[in-house]
């Protein structure tokens, strides 16, 4: 009885993540690979802004001028 009670308690938290995975807002992401340039920058800002981030540098330092140290940075929705 026990096992059974643990088993449909796993199965409840697993189908709940899952609901989660489908109905998570956007996530951050980086820009991409390769050497900044003012057009893609501000391509990228702008689809970022429809997505409802802003870009940012990394914090951890880096080099500038790499599409890489710069992330799109949504907020996370609250309920």
């Amino acid at each position: 009885m026990r096992r059974a009670a643990v088993f449909a308690l796993g199965l409840t938290g697993l189908a709940l993540s899952a609901c989660q995975a489908v109905t998570a807002p956007n996530q951050s992401y980086s820009l991409g690979d390769g050497v900044v340039a003012y057009d893609d920058l501000r391509r990228a800002g702008d689809k970022c802004k429809a997505d409802g981030g802003t870009i940012r540098f990394k914090e951890d330092g880096g080099d500038p001028a790499q599409l890489s140290n710069y992330t799109c940075v949504i907020p996370r929705k609250t309920k």
